[in-house]
């Protein structure tokens, strides 16, 4: 079965016994093509007792207008005095019909329409019954097929019959061609348009006798398609064609021969003539599938341009209802000569049939065409999974990565709380006023205050204290106390910085002279291109120019002292690499390294092992811990209880200090910075207790650290998105492909951002997302277009 075919929609209305004095009954079957209905509805149309009349005045009309046509072989001659009359009665025709079709009695079939049919579907809709004026009407002028574009009506029989008829074994559609009597008619244009047809085994028969034309429709081989153009008429239920200047039959005098070419596959019967409902009658009898027939006279200008643009559309493998309405709705452009002209072409179904298409009539399914085939669609998907890896290889998505990651964070909506283990000391603006220092100055604190702090946590017993400060002068020689408090305080932590680039000479040392043996640390952070700092080391291998004495951060070392795990004799290289060198951990828990194309990362200038930085999600970046000022603590404006056994972290805070340079500064913007300004970044003492807070709630809370899959995990995710994006472009059409489309994509979403949120894995996003979506739309438009 045709796959395309299969997609679309089969409406049947079944109108039963009644009149148009008394009304009619009417059943709606409706459900896929090739599968049995998915529903049935009863309705009924109300009384129209006036339909029938204003019918037979719109064809008075039509008729009176005497057109050149293919009715009779007599010369006819226009009158065009009657055009106005022919398109008023054809508007108050098309006006009734739609009043008729919007009784409430008709309704609930008329609402199920639209609530299962999308106007993006392929729908054929077939009107059974028996009535003569019924047959007639124009039904295509109903707004239904306003509203749906690629529906397109068929008359049947009540009665139908399936016949089996075996595969084609040609590779050409075989068309018998019979040109009757020509007289007055221009027939060479028909013959033109047939002989241009691609892969056509073309019979052509001219004025044939009755003899000749039984013998080749009982041809061995048999034929797709039967086509008449001539002249023709309908008298009743009994439709004749003139084959030549002294014969015409009617089709019953066919009968045998007509059967037989149907039972070896003749499955379209087109007669480009006039009056053919009569000739479509005789032939539902045969059981034909297809029949296409003009319902009155048709000229020969119209009947051309139809059958151009029917063969030129079916034969690109339209399906033959969209082709009919294409061509039909084409000759709109004829209506100022000829109106109604789109009122003549009409389809008369076999309902036991499936329509054809140009390939089965080749021998060939829809999905064996070059334009559908399968591959090409998975091709398509693979092509385009291709290009984002590859783009993303490139760091093409890194920017647009970062940003969605920095999103996803803020977009939590339940908050974290501080870590209670943890107290800030801001040195700030007015502290170091009062301090005597300006922001010319080298440094923002002096040596006596930081003596003066020291006497007053000492007695608190913190657990740690961190000095976020860089202090890489010598200590005033009138303050031995300091440097003798600084060698024997074991829970106090130093910091130095190594240089950042080649340009950087030496980096920033600690402060001379003294032995801070495992107690000092790097203060180096690491941000993105956009400024960011998502990232943080935990170790380096120390440049050899740096005047840094140390492998590793300020953070770890701190983490360390806080956990009891590190002496003061201790190698370093023991306390955080015991049992594999390359894997970083505390106690028993190992932290997952941050390579060059973790995530959304990748890094050319990559070194040092690296985390990605957990931030504790609070209202403000800053509410990591308890803050107290140094004027504060100096004074004792505080509880001795929440400095005991914490981890103190001292650090300047104030936007003046650290000269006219803005990147001299200690302020970085965070995935929780949404501006620019220098008074909305965050100072890096806090940045500082958000990595230490990190280190230590892996250990004692479990709480886990962002980790990313491998490459070829993450690639597998990307290519299976574009699969899934490749099955629903090919199977889903119209509105179900965008609904399902975007319930995909929020449902992709909703992933990425929980599984960051809840076990902290940042998986790829961004590049699923265009790959799905991309996939997605590309393999419907190769499908469907």
């Amino acid at each position: 079965m045709d796959a395309k075919l299969r997609m679309g929609k089969l409406v049947v209305l079944k109108l039963g016994p009644g009149s148009f004095q008394q009304g009619f009954s009417v059943v709606l079957q409706l459900g896929w093509e090739g599968e049995r209905p998915a529903l049935e509805l009863p309705g009924e149309l109300p009384p129209a007792p006036d339909l029938p009349g204003l019918y037979q005045q719109w064809q008075a009309a039509y008729r009176q207008m005497r057109v050149p046509s293919r009715l009779e072989a007599q010369a006819q001659v226009t009158n065009v005095s009657w055009v106005s009359d022919c398109r008023e009665s054809a508007d108050m025709l098309c006006d009734r019909i739609n009043h008729w079709l919007a009784q409430p009695s008709f309704q609930p079939i008329y609402s199920k329409l639209l609530e299962q049919l999308s106007p993006t579907e392929t729908i054929r809709v077939v009107l059974q019954t028996q009535d003569p004026i019924l047959q007639r009407l124009p039904w295509h002028q109903w707004d239904f097929f306003q509203r749906y574009p690629q529906a397109e009506l068929a008359l049947s029989a009540p009665v139908y019959e399936q016949v089996k008829a075996p595969e084609t074994l040609s590779k050409t559609v075989r068309i018998l061609a019979i040109f009757g009597d020509a007289t007055g008619v221009d027939l060479e244009t028909d013959r033109r348009l047939l002989q241009t047809l691609p892969g056509v085994e073309l019979h052509l028969l001219t004025t044939p006798d009755r003899a000749t034309l039984n013998h080749y429709l009982w041809e061995q081989q048999g034929w797709d398609i039967l086509f008449f153009a001539g002249h023709s008429s309908s008298a009743g239920a009994t439709g004749r064609m003139r084959l030549n200047a002294q014969d015409s039959l009617s089709l019953s005098e066919l009968k045998y021969a007509l059967t037989k070419a149907v039972k070896r596959g003749l499955a379209i019967a087109i007669f480009n003539s006039c009056d053919g409902l009569g000739l479509a009658q005789e032939l539902a009898d045969l059981h034909i599938p297809q029949i296409l027939v003009m319902r009155e006279p048709v000229p020969d200008r119209v009947a051309h341009e139809f059958l151009k643009g029917f063969l030129e559309s079916f034969s690109r493998y339209t399906p033959l209802y969209l082709s009919v309405r294409e061509a039909r709705e084409r000759l709109q452009g004829l209506e100022n000569e000829f109106p109604c002209a789109t009122w003549l072409p009409i389809l008369c179904q076999n309902l036991a049939q499936q329509p054809p298409s140009w390939q089965s009539l080749q021998g060939r399914s829809l999905q064996a065409t070059p334009k559908h085939q399968p591959w090409v669609g998975g091709a398509l998907g693979v092509a385009i999974a291709a290009t984002t890896l590859g783009l993303r290889l490139l760091g093409g998505l890194q920017s647009l990565e970062l940003a969605t990651y920095d999103r996803f964070l803020r977009w939590w909506p339940f908050f974290e709380s501080p870590d209670s283990r943890i107290v800030v000391i801001k040195n700030t603006e007015d502290d170091i006023k009062q301090q005597g220092l300006d922001k010319t100055s080298a440094f923002s604190m002096t040596d006596d205050t930081l003596l003066a702090v020291l006497k007053k946590l000492e007695p608190l017993q913190p657990k740690v204290i961190g000095f976020d400060i860089y202090h890489d002068r010598e200590i005033d020689s009138d303050l031995p106390e300091l440097r003798e408090r600084l060698e024997t305080t074991p829970h106090f932590v130093a910091l130095c910085k190594h240089p950042s680039d080649s340009a950087e000479m030496g980096g920033v040392a600690a402060i001379p002279d003294v032995d801070f043996s495992n107690r000092l640390g790097f203060s180096d952070f690491i941000d993105d291109t956009d400024s960011t700092a998502r990232r943080f080391l935990v170790a380096i291998h120390r440049p050899p120019d740096s005047l840094c004495h140390t492998n590793h951060s300020f953070a770890a070392i701190i983490a360390g002292q806080y956990l009891n795990l590190i002496e003061a004799n201790d190698s370093l290289t023991d306390v955080f690499w015991q049992n594999d060198q390359d894997q970083f951990q505390l106690a028993q828990v190992k932290f997952p390294q941050l390579n060059p194309r973790s995530g959304g990362y990748k890094l050319n200038d990559f070194g040092g092992y690296q985390l990605l930085l957990h931030y504790r999600h609070l209202p403000q970046v800053e509410d990591i811990a308890e803050t107290y000022t140094v004027s504060e603590l100096l004074r004792g404006d505080f509880e001795g209880e929440k400095i005991r056994d914490r981890i103190i972290l001292i650090g300047t805070t104030a936007l003046s200090f650290g000269g006219g340079d803005i990147e001299e500064r200690d302020f970085w913007k965070t995935p929780y910075t949404t501006s620019e300004r220098l008074e909305d970044m965050t100072p890096g003492v806090f940045i500082q207790a958000h990595i230490v807070s990190q280190l230590i709630s892996a250990v004692e809370d479990g709480r886990p650290s962002i980790t990313t899959w491998n490459e070829w995990i993450e690639s597998g995710w990307i290519i299976l998105w574009a699969a899934i994006g490749g099955g629903l472009g090919w199977y889903l059409t119209d509105t179900r492909f965008w609904l399902t489309l975007l319930s995909a994509e929020v449902g992709l979403l909703l992933i990425s951002w929980s599984l960051l949120a809840v076990p902290a894995l940042w998986v790829p996003y961004v590049p699923a997302v265009v790959t799905f979506t991309a996939t997605a739309i590309a393999v419907s438009r190769y499908r469907y277009k």
